[in-house]
């Protein structure tokens, strides 16, 4: 086990926001992994034998194969599906009830604590790298990882104009698993969407003000399309790190490649990568799809300085 705490950048948000492109233009950084939305790790990816963004089912995968070995060398035979069911406890939106409640959060969380830490004890171990980047996105989980001592947690919060996120899940997809797609995404209504992507993000301020502004920074999407070399000086200096070259090659529109991503956008599967800013909602989005999103959604947008 490592003598220091476990570093962690973790990437909070709504779906569809960029966290996957995120992740992986951090993981170009010699001192961070990029590993994908880590919270599905042992709730599906494995168990399944979903693909890694390396382009190998998850247990041909060299990296995930060591980092899962190590983590259950010495645990029962049950300790996957126990500590799927001890995320499903802790890593939910609930989690900001238990935390407003101040009742505690119970013994089974100090089990969820052992297996969490051996986890990214793991992954640190196999990868050699000094942070690990987490774009599981949820808040819940955010919440969770802040409470466990021997993680030092640093969280980005993604935000992305909440009518591009809207347009971007009124598409389904059929399942394709070896193009990314693990089940079959159906379409989601704008209602539905502007509720959820208010929610979320209101319970990333909340874990901001619990964390306090040194441990976390809000990012938009737009800008670090935009402007990638401002954007990654911002979170370089956040994360104490030199990510200069990182946001030159991006400014350039030199493509990026993915490393061991688990779970995210489909995108990650591309050996090859570009950033694009995606704003085609803007003339394609019906008027009052969009007036829709506002009525629900628009003291939102307006926080965020996208109104």
């Amino acid at each position: 086990m490592p003598s220091q705490p476990v570093r962690i950048a973790y990437i909070a948000g709504y779906g569809r926001s960029g966290s996957t492109i995120l992740d992986i233009a951090l993981g170009q950084h010699a001192a961070l992994v990029g590993a994908g939305e880590v919270t599905s790790l042992t709730q599906q990816v494995w168990r399944n034998n979903e693909y890694c963004a390396c382009g190998k089912a998850i247990r041909d995968c060299s990296f995930w194969s060591s980092v899962l070995r190590e983590w259950s060398n010495g645990q029962h035979s049950g300790v996957m599906e126990e500590y799927c069911a001890l995320q499903q406890k802790f890593e939910g939106l609930s989690m900001v009830t238990k935390l407003l409640s101040g009742i505690g959060l119970g013994k089974q969380f100090s089990l969820y604590t052992r297996h969490t830490k051996r986890l990214f004890n793991a992954m640190h171990s196999c990868s050699g790298r000094q942070v690990i980047v987490d774009s599981s996105k949820l808040p819940g989980r955010a919440m969770a990882l802040a409470q466990i001592p021997g993680i030092d947690m640093r969280v980005i919060h993604l935000v992305r104009d909440g009518r591009g996120v809207a347009w971007s899940l009124l598409k389904g997809y059929e399942r394709d698993t070896k193009s990314g797609l693990q089940k079959e995404i159906k379409p989601k209504s704008v209602f539905r969407t502007a509720l959820r992507w208010s929610m979320v993000n209101l319970a990333v301020e909340y874990l901001s003000r619990k964390l306090g502004p040194e441990r976390v920074i809000r990012v938009r999407y737009e800008d670090f399309a935009s402007d990638p070399v401002a954007v990654m000086g911002k979170i370089g200096s956040f994360l104490e790190l030199d990510l200069s070259r990182v946001g030159t090659s991006l400014q350039n529109g030199e493509a990026i490649g993915p490393g061991h991503q688990v779970a995210g956008n489909r995108l990650r599967m591309n050996t090859s990568i570009a950033l694009n800013k995606d704003e085609t909602w803007r003339a394609r989005m019906p008027a009052r799809q969009q007036v829709s999103f506002q009525r629900l959604g628009g003291w939102m947008l307006r926080r965020y300085g996208y109104l």
